[in-house]
């Protein structure tokens, strides 16, 4: 038997349509895990504010981190309300 030979029966398989995307790219699954990211990004930097002796810069910081995921949230769901982008 030669090495070229393939039964009848087997076809190629056909190739991923999924494979060689990006992992950042998981559509709404992400929306939750960014909205946790904002509570607890919003509780550190209350907690560094009411607290004294503790830097404020940290708070601001964290602040800014939070309102960046509520616009990637906002962005987010609008991309995929307007089906530019799957689940």
């Amino acid at each position: 038997m030669s090495p070229e030979h393939t039964e009848p029966d087997q076809t190629p398989q056909q190739p991923d349509p999924e494979h060689g995307k990006s992992p950042t790219k998981m559509g709404f699954f992400m929306v939750p895990v960014e909205l946790v990211g904002t509570v607890l990004l919003l509780g550190i930097g209350v907690r560094f504010l009411t607290v004294t002796g503790q830097p404020d810069a940290v708070a601001y910081v964290a602040f800014a981190l939070a309102a960046v995921l509520v616009v990637d949230v906002i962005r987010r769901l609008r991309r995929l309300s307007t089906g530019r982008d799957r689940y």
